[in-house]
């Protein structure tokens, strides 16, 4: 079971609407709240695990498994 055009599009879409939203996202939440009184590791978890874990996550739904189909 290989990869259609439609699996490949939407992973297109998707990685280009995390590239441009989430440093909006990440804009908006710096600028329009008060973050100097978070604690850096959440901080830490908006700007840099949440894309790590969206990859990991698009890794695990689209790459075949060993004896799948």
């Amino acid at each position: 079971m290989g990869l259609s055009i439609n699996d490949v599009v939407i992973m297109a879409v998707s990685f280009l609407l995390v590239a441009i939203l989430a440093p909006i996202a990440i804009g908006a939440i710096a600028t329009g709240y008060n973050t100097s009184t978070w604690n850096p590791a959440v901080i830490t978890i908006f700007q840099v695990l949440l894309p790590i874990i969206w990859i990991i996550g698009v890794a695990i739904a689209y790459v075949p498994r060993k004896g799948a189909g």
